[in-house]
């Protein structure tokens, strides 16, 4: 009568199996063993590539810079070669000053782009906002690429690795150099930091094209699309431009910031230097959109609780299928709660 009452369904009692805490690291992959992530791509709240806004903000850029070119060019003041020797007035930024100079007008000459942002107010400005702002957008696509390459060539050398590391730090001193030299004016501030700011601009950025031209020609030298060619080959083009205009350009300019220039022409060789210069250098960053293309930015809610982790850490990776994270612990009370539907059945 007892056993028959011990062993009846009704007084036995179902003890579900605990959640397992891991002690360590190695428990904590054992306790993960054949779980699976599930998908959970419709809860995300952001799901879009981050193309579409770095291309506006870079458009919007370049937009700014060509009307502080237009209107630095509607604001100057062109002298005769006898106003040069006799003195004229003429602005520099928001005042107006009384300029001469001994150095004859140059023959057959062209506006610098630089002089004119350094003389006139509206390129002046311009020169200042395309110069500070996109430096955290820019940051952001370089750390995008980097990481990027990283994760499709794991196996890569040390060299490249290193290279594709310095290219970040490379950048970042690039933009500060050239947002200093955009802000400190010749006349009205520093010649002095002017000049070592632009000398650290042309070298830093010219290190940082052909390094960065490697990397990406490296990654990109098994691939087959045509965008990818087209991004290397402009890569490669301009910075054989850049470097080879920059420092004939940059040893003519650096000269001239130590005589007082009450123009901003320059003979015609050296301002073609510096259009070619600039051109190549817009050219080779815009290029950087083809790199990011393809990069999503995406945003998942936390629908579970306890420590929030992956499963597997490759799942985050470039191109893996589940790209988020879930607890140990949602995953055991799930297949738990699967046993016992299998159980009822």
């Amino acid at each position: 009568m007892d056993d028959e009452t011990s062993s009846s369904p009704s007084n036995s009692i179902d003890v579900k199996p605990l959640v397992k805490v891991p002690r360590n690291r190695e428990e904590n992959r054992l306790y993960k063993r054949d779980f699976i992530d599930d998908n959970n791509v419709h809860l995300s709240y952001f799901n879009f590539r981050i193309f579409w806004p770095v291309a506006i903000f870079s458009v919007t850029m370049y937009t700014c810079f060509m009307v502080g070119v237009i209107g630095s060019l509607y604001m100057d003041d062109l002298p005769t070669p006898i106003e040069l020797r006799r003195a004229f007035w003429t602005r520099y930024g928001s005042f107006r000053l009384r300029c001469n100079t001994t150095i004859p007008f140059p023959k057959n000459a062209l506006p610098s782009i630089l002089n004119l942002f350094e003389i006139n107010v509206v390129g002046n400005v311009m020169m200042r906002l395309c110069a500070c702002l996109p430096i955290a957008v820019r940051l952001f696509v370089i750390y995008c690429r980097r990481t990027l390459i990283q994760n499709d060539l794991e196996k890569s050398s040390f060299i490249h690795n290193l290279i594709n590391d310095m290219v970040l730090m490379l950048t970042f001193v690039e933009l500060f150099s050239l947002a200093l030299f955009s802000v400190v004016t010749i006349r009205r501030d520093s010649a002095g930091i002017n000049r070592y700011c632009k000398t650290a601009f042309a070298i830093s950025a010219s290190v940082n094209m052909l390094l960065t031209s490697a990397v990406v020609f490296a990654h990109k030298k098994n691939v087959t699309k045509r965008l990818d060619s087209i991004s290397v080959f402009l890569k490669l083009m301009a910075t054989a431009a850049f470097c080879y205009c920059t420092p004939h350009y940059f040893q003519h300019h650096q000269a001239s910031i130590s005589y007082p220039v009450c123009h901003a022409y320059l003979p015609r060789i050296y301002a073609v230097f510096e259009y070619t210069m600039i051109i190549s250098y817009g050219v080779f960053h815009m290029t950087s959109l083809i790199d990011i293309r393809h990069i999503t930015f995406l945003c998942y809610p936390r629908t579970c609780s306890g420590e929030c982790e992956p499963l597997d850490p490759q799942n985050f990776k470039k191109g893996a299928k589940y790209e988020h994270c879930r607890a140990y612990e949602y995953q055991q009370r799930r297949a738990y709660a699967q046993m016992d539907e299998d159980s009822c059945c």
